[in-house]
């Protein structure tokens, strides 16, 4: 037996390509500062899924689904005369491996389709933005994980096949899929290498990447990127006014009206301090606070703190709400005290949203 051409360009850069972008995903997934990086590994892979689906049906011999994907009975045949030194080696994917891969692009199909609602939903970003609520994205964003999980499941089980494999047949199975190179009769060679379809799915990829990510390049200290910011909620000038004097006027969404209403009937014994506000601007205030605090305002950390209040409680301190004392549970006392930081009170020290109402996922950057 020769070394014949197996794989074809376009599937070879295909499994490099989706086995980057499933393992940049993955390991982005629980980092909201890299909320930009996770989503674009989900539209890369969920872009290579749909290439693979067209690839399977009007690609090279070996990319063909009808070529490699078999029933049941074939797998299990395939499993039973595993150790059997006389069985047949198939040029292409075995029958248990064919399953495998549909396993994967199912999978992950799922986990883009699932992340798009979660995007929408709980970001308000995306093509679904505004079909989802915050509840609902939150709620498809468990299944999300679960699949996240499940796809990794199949992935250990995909390399310990292809570990298994190379040692039965003695060939580092691998290697032939960034060759395209493999053992087998000359009759058995993929005849075209594709090189065109694969330069195209190449630039395609890289195009896309560039695109994406030119705003990160183009970014400066007086203009950051932020690829999450959402809309600019409402900003009342007498609010920041009254507010912005002694500190950051943080926006009504991030607690209940009953919080700001509190604050405002306390006025004259605000944390030790009189506010000295006349009647008239008490009363603009608290109709400010009514259009727009956290019951009115459709952002996650609004929704996240009001299901963390019991109806009865009305903290006047955000950091003392459950919401966020667990969002900041795990990070380090020392950092408050870093001039960068100075204090919980400083939002905009890592949140860059935080003048504008937002603190989206993404727009979080802890300092240097």
């Amino acid at each position: 037996m020769d070394l014949v051409r197996i794989w074809d360009l376009p599937t070879r850069l295909f499994h490099w390509l989706f086995a980057a972008a499933c393992a940049t995903a993955w390991l982005s997934g629980d980092e909201p500062r890299y909320t930009d990086l996770h989503l674009y590994a989900g539209y890369l892979a969920l872009g290579l899924v749909l290439f693979r689906l067209l690839w399977g049906v009007w690609g090279g011999r070996y990319a063909r689904f009808a070529q490699f994907v078999r029933g049941p009975m074939a797998v299990r045949e395939h499993l039973g005369r595993l150790f059997d030194p006389a069985r047949h080696h198939p040029p292409g994917h075995n029958p248990a491996g064919a399953w495998a891969i549909l396993a994967m692009l199912g999978t992950v199909m799922l986990l883009g389709l699932s992340g798009l609602v979660v995007l929408g939903g709980e970001e308000g970003f995306g093509p679904l933005a505004g079909m989802f609520s915050i509840a609902q994205g939150i709620a498809v964003h468990r299944w999300h994980d679960w699949l996240a999980w499940a796809l990794l499941a199949v992935v250990v089980l995909h390399l310990a096949g292809v570990a298994l494999e190379s040692l039965l047949q003695g060939e580092n199975l691998p290697r032939t899929m960034i060759t395209g190179l493999k053992s087998g009769l000359a009759g058995e060679a993929e005849p075209r290498s594709f090189a065109l379809a694969g330069a195209v799915l190449a630039a395609t990829v890289l195009a896309s990447a560039a695109g994406y990510f030119l705003p990160y390049w183009q970014s400066t200290g007086d203009h950051p990127y932020l690829p999450f910011v959402g809309a600019e909620l409402v900003h009342d000038a007498l609010w920041q006014e009254s507010c912005g004097e002694c500190h950051m006027a943080y926006h009504p969404g991030l607690l209940p009206e009953r919080s700001w209403q509190r604050m405002l009937d306390e006025q004259d014994d605000h944390f030790g301090e009189s506010l000295y506000l006349a009647q008239s601007t008490v009363h603009a205030l608290r109709e400010y606070v009514r259009a727009n605090s956290a019951e009115q305002v459709s952002r996650e950390a609004s929704w996240r703190t009001l299901q963390s209040l019991p109806a009865a409680e009305s903290p006047l301190r955000i950091s003392a709400t459950p919401y966020w004392e667990r969002v900041h549970r795990d990070i380090d006392e020392a950092l408050w005290k870093r001039p960068s930081v100075n204090g919980k009170f400083d939002c905009a020290a890592c949140h860059r949203d935080a003048k504008r109402g937002g603190f989206m996922n993404g727009a979080m950057r802890i300092p240097d």
